[in-house]
């Protein structure tokens, strides 16, 4: 009996090496392959935590509420403790009447805040023409002081006044031009106005002064009204201090219709570079994306490279992928592997195994011929 058991080892020895082999350079190479498509080793999720500490050192509580608050849904950062505990902080700050009553009047005197309240009492005198004549005696000032004249705020003013008077004569059918100029104003005030669009409104208003129209100009409002109405004043002064051109504002409209206000965040922590991956997976579930985007930019650009589906899958998010147990474990088995094996250990395996097959081949060709 003993003598038989070794036989059929002896026997069954060879062809077990050769199929454990051809196994371990099947799947040397298929983790090889998912490599070379996207290497999800290089994916590390964004720690909200310092750059909200940051945020709070500068005393910037209302942008430090809106960062941690894009993490905190997901399960990596609402886990840690001192992360909720810190927006609990955060929140209670800003929700306090001193804190509140400190925004309002920094609207008021100084035109500009960060929080909405300090931004809706500076609008406010912007919307009625008392604004536009304020700037506007106030840069008349300056220029028979010979002191510097700011030609936009000249330019918005003037505007303004115009749109004041249109509303009055339209019945309000040009509020929404007017509610984008105190926008802009307000954008101007806080330094959030590009260069590119400084520049038109000074030519749009000489335009809108000599021929006592706004129909030209509303090319230029319209994308600003509808970001406004869509994301509110923070987010649209944010996005609109990132366009280029009027055609880089009016992806940024479309891409906040699709983001709303997360738009701001996404943007920032992938370096507008979501802008770029966004109209590359036009099908994408927005929360997907937002997922992919706590990896930073590489997230969206790996969720590109292997698609909606199979980035999701092997990150780990979306469980209800996978269809069956017997496929779950195989797929977690596959994506440890990817993880964790290093590439030289693959190629090697890979390597060795097709010279273990070469040399056998070449001594089972050389006895038979």
């Amino acid at each position: 009996m003993t003598t038989l058991i070794l036989f059929w080892m002896k026997f069954l020895y060879k062809p077990f090496i050769y199929i454990i082999l051809l196994l371990l350079i099947t799947i040397s190479l298929l983790l090889l392959q998912e490599r070379k498509v996207f290497d999800i080793r290089t994916l590390a999720h964004i720690d909200p935590l310092p750059h909200t500490q940051e945020l709070i050192q500068q005393k910037k509580y209302f942008e430090a509420d809106e960062y941690l608050s894009y993490f905190i849904e997901y399960p990596y950062v609402n886990k840690n403790p001192k992360s909720r505990e810190l927006l609990q902080q955060i929140k209670a700050k800003r929700e306090s009447y001193e804190y509140q009553k400190e925004k309002l009047i920094e609207g008021l005197i100084d035109g500009k805040s960060d929080e909405d309240i300090g931004k809706a009492s500076a609008i406010a005198s912007d919307f009625l023409f008392i604004g536009d004549i304020r700037d506007l005696s106030i840069e008349g000032s300056h220029y028979y002081n010979n002191g510097d004249v700011d030609n936009v705020v000249v330019a918005l003013s003037s505007l303004g006044l115009i749109a004041t008077v249109s509303t009055f004569y339209t019945l309000g059918a040009t509020t929404p031009i007017k509610t984008s100029i105190s926008i802009l104003k307000y954008a101007k005030r806080a330094n959030k106005l590009p260069p590119w669009l400084s520049k038109k409104l000074i030519t749009e208003a000489k335009n809108a002064k000599e021929t006592y129209s706004l129909d030209k100009i509303k090319t230029l409002l319209t994308p600003i009204h509808k970001l406004y109405e869509k994301v509110g004043l923070t987010q649209s002064l944010n996005l609109i201090k990132r366009s280029k051109n009027i055609k880089d504002l009016k992806k940024i409209m479309s891409f906040s219709s699709r983001f709303g206000k997360k738009s701001q965040i996404l943007l920032q922590i992938t370096k507008n570079q979501a802008l770029k991956y966004s109209k590359l997976l036009p099908k994408a579930k927005t929360k997907n994306i937002l997922y992919a985007s706590t990896y930073g930019k590489n997230g969206l650009k790996g969720m590109s490279k292997m698609g909606e589906a199979k980035f999701m899958r092997k990150m780990g998010f979306n469980s209800n992928l996978v269809k069956t147990t017997y496929k779950g474990n195989l797929n977690s088995l596959f994506n440890y592997l990817l993880k964790n094996i290093p590439s030289w250990l693959l190629f090697s395996t890979v390597f060795l195994g097709l010279f273990y097959f070469m040399r056998n081949f070449y001594v089972l060709a050389k006895k038979l011929f």
